[in-house]
C-alpha cells in the first residue's frame, strides 16, 4: 500500500530545493541549535541546548561526547520544537526515547533525507552519515543511550557562511490549507523591480514551519502573465490549486521558467559565484506552496527573500530535459496498470536545441554548456531516476542518480565541480515506476485500481523530468 506523504522526513529535497546552492536547492548548512523556543521571526532558531544531569559518564558512546554533534549537523534543521518534524532532538531528553529508531533509520537510509547516490558523483552539501557516525548511532542506542557529562557538550555550531544581503522580499497573502493531508497551492506576486535584474541568491522564511512541505518559485514572462492571472481569477481562494508545476501558460515544461526553491532543511545561500537567473521587468513570480495540513498550524504567510545585480558574468537558466513528444501527446509516456516496474528513458544532444528552448541566449547552438547542478522530477508511482551525460566519444558520466524515489523529498544538487557538455554528447534520463494493485493511492478509505498512466500534470499522472543549472562555459 502507497503510503502518505509525511512532514517528518526531510529534499528539496524541491524541485530545486534540497542541496544545492540556494535558489536552485537545499544548501546542507547547518542553523544553530536551539533551546525548544518556538521561533516568531519566520528565521532559523539560535540558542543553545540545556545541560541536563550527568549519567553514563564512562560509558563508550555518550550523548554529550558522541551523539550531540552528530544530531546539531544532520537532524535538527527539521527536528526543533514548532518545525515541521513531529518531535525534537534538540535536548538529551528529547533526543534519548528515540535512540534505537535513529539508529534504525540512518541503517535504513532514510534519515537523514539525503536521495543522491553518492557514488554518481561528489556533492559539496552532502547530507548524508558516514558509516562512523552510524556506527556511533547505533552504539549508543545499544548501550542504552547514556548522557555522560554535560561538560562534553560540543560548542554551538557558528552561522554558516557570510550573512546575504537580501534586497527582494516577496510575502505571500495568509492562507490556511483546506485540503488534507496535502494541498498544492500556487500564488502570483508582481515582481517590484522595472529593470531587467538576475537572482543570486533565493531564501524562503516559511509562515509556519509546521505545515509548509516545499516552496518552488517560477518567473513568469511577461508575454504569460495574463494567462496565470485566468488561473488565479477562477479559484474563489487566494491563488490557485497546481500540482507537479505551476499550470497556465507553462504546461510545456520547456516554457517553466524555474527560479529556484526550498524544503526544510534550506538555509538561504549564493548561487555560483558570478552566475545568476534573469528577471524581466513585468514579470510575475509564482510560488508553489506545498502544504502539509497539521492540525493546531497558524495560517500561513511565507515570504520569499532574494538578492539580485543588474549583471552578472554569466546568465544562467534551469535547463528542463525530458522528451517533448510525452509532454505534447506525440508519444504516450506509458506505465502500465499493473505493472511494477515500468521504465522509460529519453536522451538528447541538448547543444543542438538549446536556441528553441532559450531563444535569445544565454546559450549557443552547437557550442559547450556548463551544468553546475541537477535535479530530478517524478510524481508518486515513481521508484527511481538518473540523469546521466552519454559522451559523443564514448562512456558516461553520471549527474545525479536517486536509487529511492521519494516525491515528498525532491531537490537539486550542486555539483562539487561543474560538468562541461560538448556538441555531440548527449543527456539521458531514466525513470521507473510501481504501477502494481499495492501501489495505488488510498481515496475515502478504499484502495485505487491501478490504470494506465501517461505525462500529465495531476495528482494521478506522471513525469521523468531532468533539471539542471546550466551557464555558457
Amino acid at each position: 500500500m502507497r503510503r502518505s506523504p509525511r512532514c517528518h522526513a526531510l529534499p528539496l529535497s524541491v524541485l530545486l530545493a534540497a542541496c544545492g546552492p540556494a535558489g536552485t536547492g537545499d544548501t546542507g548548512e547547518v542553523p544553530a541549535t536551539t533551546t525548544g523556543a518556538t521561533d516568531t521571526s519566520g528565521d532559523a532558531p539560535t540558542t543553545t541546548a540545556t545541560a541536563t544531569t550527568d549519567s553514563g559518564a564512562d560509558a563508550a558512546v555518550t550523548y554529550y561526547r558522541d551523539i550531540k554533534s552528530i544530531l546539531d549537523a544532520r537532524c535538527t534543521q527539521c527536528h526543533t520544537p514548532g518545525n515541521i518534524a513531529p518531535f525534537s532532538l534538540l535536548t538529551y531528553d528529547e533526543a534519548r526515547p528515540f535512540a534505537e529508531a535513529l539508529a534504525d533509520s540512518v541503517e535504513a537510509g532514510t534519515m537523514p533525507p539525503w536521495p543522491p547516490d553518492n557514488s554518481c558523483r561528489t556533492y559539496p552539501h552532502d547530507r548524508s552519515l558516514p558509516d562512523g557516525e552510524s556506527e556511533l548511532l547505533r552504539a549508543w542506542a545499544e548501550l542504552g543511550a547514556p548522557a555522560g557529562a554535560s561538560s562534553d557538550a560540543p560548542p554551538v555550531p557558528e552561522a554558516p557562511g557570510d550573512p546575504i544581503e537580501y534586497d527582494v522580499e516577496l510575502a505571500l497573502a495568509p492562507y490556511s490549507p483546506t485540503i488534507a493531508p496535502d494541498e498544492y497551492r500556487c500564488f502570483l506576486i508582481d515582481w517590484p523591480k522595472d529593470e531587467e535584474s538576475f537572482v543570486t541568491a533565493l531564501d524562503v522564511i516559511p509562515g509556519d514551519r509546521q505545515l509548509v512541505h516545499h516552496v518552488i518559485a517560477y518567473a513568469l514572462e511577461p508575454k504569460d502573465v495574463d494567462a496565470y492571472r485566468a488561473l488565479e481569477a477562477s479559484d474563489p481562494d487566494p491563488g490557485y490549486l497546481c500540482y507537479g508545476g505551476p499550470g497556465g501558460a507553462g504546461n510545456s515544461v520547456w516554457e517553466i521558467p524555474w527560479l529556484g526553491a526550498w524544503v526544510p532543511g534550506t538555509t538561504g545561500g549564493a548561487m555560483p559565484a558570478g552566475t545568476g537567473l534573469r528577471v524581466q521587468p513585468g514579470s510575475v513570480i509564482a510560488v508553489q506552496m506545498h502544504y502539509h495540513g497539521t492540525a493546531g498550524a497558524m495560517p500561513d504567510q511565507s515570504r520569499l527573500r532574494l538578492r539580485t545585480t543588474p549583471k552578472v558574468d554569466r546568465r544562467a537558466v534551469i535547463m528542463p530535459f525530458t522528451n517533448l513528444d510525452w509532454v505534447l501527446g506525440i508519444e504516450k509516456m506509458h506505465i502500465p496498470a499493473g505493472e511494477p516496474d515500468a521504465v522509460q528513458s529519453f536522451e538528447l544532444d541538448m547543444t543542438g536545441v538549446v536556441g528553441f528552448i532559450f531563444p535569445g541566449g544565454p546559450l549557443t547552438e552547437d557550442a559547450p554548456f556548463v551544468v553546475h547542478a541537477a535535479g530530478l522530477h517524478q510524481h508518486t508511482l515513481g521508484t527511481r531516476s538518473t540523469l546521466e551525460v552519454v559522451r559523443g566519444g564514448g562512456g558516461d558520466e553520471c549527474l545525479l542518480d536517486i536509487p529511492r524515489w521519494d516525491f515528498d523529498w525532491q531537490g537539486t544538487y550542486e555539483f562539487a565541480e561543474p560538468v562541461t557538455v560538448n556538441p555531440g554528447d548527449r543527456i539521458r534520463v531514466e525513470c521507473h515506476w510501481d504501477n502494481s494493485a499495492a501501489n495505488q493511492p488510498i481515496v475515502d478509505g478504499v484502495q485505487q485500481e491501478p490504470r494506465d498512466v501517461g505525462w500529465g500534470e495531476g495528482t494521478g499522472d506522471e513525469m521523468c523530468l531532468g533539471l539542471m543549472y546550466v551557464t555558457a562555459p
